[in-house]
C-alpha cells in the first residue's frame, strides 16, 4: 500500500501549547456568543418598533377604557410593562412574541369600553323628555301657587314638600347634563336616574298626564 505523507497544521498561537479540547470549547462558546449577539440586533429594531406601536395604542385607547371600563385598566398596564420590561432587558425575541398577546388585551378593553359607552348613550336618550317634563312640573306649581284655593287632596305643606323636590330634581338634571356635555356619560346616567323617580313622583302628586322620561 502506498503511504501518504503526514502532514501537521500548526496551531495558532492562541491555541498552540494549551489543551486542544478546552480552547477549542472556549472558541466555540465565543463564536456562539457572537452569533447570538448577531441575531439579538437583527432583532432589536423590529422589536423597538412594536413595543412602541404597543404603548401608542394603549396610549391613545386609556382614557376610554379608564372612563367605561376601569377594571381593565389594570391589565392592560401590566400586559404593557412585561412586553416593556423584555425589551429593555435585552430579551427582545421574547418582547416581539408578546407583543400580539398585549395588543389583544388592549384591544379588548378598548372594545369593552367602547361597549359601555354605546349603552351608556342609549340610556341617556332615554331621558330626552325629561325637560319638558320638568317645565310642565314648573307650569302646573306656578297655576297651584296661584289658586286662592287649593284642590282636593293639596295643601300647603304638601305643595312646598313638592317644590323642594322639584328644586332637588333641577340640581340633579342640571349636574347630569353638565356631566353629560364633559363626556362624562357614567355621571351624566347616574345623575339623570337619581333625578327621574323625583319627577316621576311629582307628575303623579300634581296630577300631570304626560310620563316623565
Amino acid at each position: 500500500m502506498a503511504e501518504f505523507p503526514v502532514r501537521y497544521i500548526a496551531l495558532p498561537r492562541t491555541l498552540a501549547g494549551q489543551s486542544g479540547g478546552g480552547q477549542l470549547k472556549k472558541l466555540m462558546m465565543v463564536m456562539l456568543a457572537s452569533a447570538l449577539a448577531v441575531a439579538c440586533s437583527s432583532q432589536k429594531e423590529p422589536a423597538e418598533m412594536a413595543v412602541n406601536g404597543l404603548e401608542t395604542a394603549a396610549a391613545t385607547a386609556k382614557p376610554e377604557i379608564e372612563r367605561f371600563a376601569p377594571d381593565r385598566m389594570a391589565g392592560v398596564n401590566d400586559a404593557v410593562a412585561a412586553v416593556k420590561a423584555k425589551f429593555d432587558g435585552g430579551n427582545y425575541a421574547g418582547a416581539l412574541a408578546d407583543v400580539q398577546a398585549a395588543s389583544g388585551t388592549v384591544t379588548a378593553a378598548a372594545e369593552a369600553a367602547a361597549a359601555r359607552k354605546a349603552q351608556l348613550s342609549t340610556e341617556w336618550a332615554a331621558f330626552a323628555g325629561m325637560p319638558a317634563t320638568v317645565g310642565q312640573i314648573e307650569t302646573r306649581m306656578a297655576e297651584l301657587t296661584a289658586m286662592r284655593r287649593l284642590p282636593r287632596g293639596m295643601d300647603k305643606a304638601k305643595l312646598d314638600g313638592a317644590r323642594s323636590s322639584l328644586d332637588s330634581a333641577k340640581a340633579l338634571w342640571a349636574e347630569a347634563t353638565d356631566a353629560q356635555e364633559d363626556g362624562d356619560l357614567v355621571l351624566a346616567v347616574s345623575k339623570a336616574k337619581n333625578a327621574s323617580p323625583i319627577v316621576e313622583s311629582l307628575v303623579t302628586s300634581l296630577g300631570i298626564q304626560a310620563p316623565a322620561r
